[in-house]
């Protein structure tokens, strides 16, 4: 296990708009100086492979986009997976929020040690084929670079 670094992994699909919302900020965050213990990964459509990713870190950030259900997008909302597995019934999560679950319970049945984990949920509004970001999801993206500049900061603790 990497004690001494943050992994920041975006997870998301460029081809289903909005859904690439975790993708964009990584790839933003990669041309950004960040600290020496921040290490950046594009995590695509996640899968299982996630598994060793995961367990080779202490902390964990996950950036993905959240659907909207129609309430209208509201704020950047950061999460963690318990949170997350007590939302399930709610219909307010992505399909890679599902992934996320079924890997960190298979992590859990295998005795791994699962990370400190925090998921910052991006909202999206498009989740249909086609490339870059709806408008309104493009608003957020600023808003959460930022916000991930600040957790990456050696002084900020997760609110988990």
């Amino acid at each position: 296990m990497n004690k001494e670094s943050l992994l920041v992994i975006g997870l998301g699909n460029l081809l289903m708009g909005d859904d690439g919302a975790g993708i964009y900020i990584i790839q933003e965050l990669q041309r950004r100086r960040l600290p020496d213990h921040v290490d950046l990964i594009d995590g695509g459509t996640a899968g299982v492979g996630l598994v060793d990713i995961l367990s080779s870190y202490r902390r964990v950030i996950v950036i993905d986009a959240i659907a909207d259900q129609g309430s209208g997008p509201s704020d950047i909302r950061l999460f963690s997976p318990d949170d997350l597995i007590l939302r399930e019934g709610e219909g307010d999560y992505s399909i890679h929020d599902v992934e996320l679950t079924s890997i960190l319970s298979l992590m859990k049945s295998l005795d791994m040690v699962i990370p400190d984990i925090t998921i910052m949920g991006i909202p999206a509004v498009t989740m249909t084929p086609g490339m870059g970001l709806s408008e309104v999801c493009r608003r957020f993206i600023p808003e959460g670079i930022a916000l991930i500049m600040k957790m990456t900061n050696p002084l900020f603790s997760t609110p988990f």
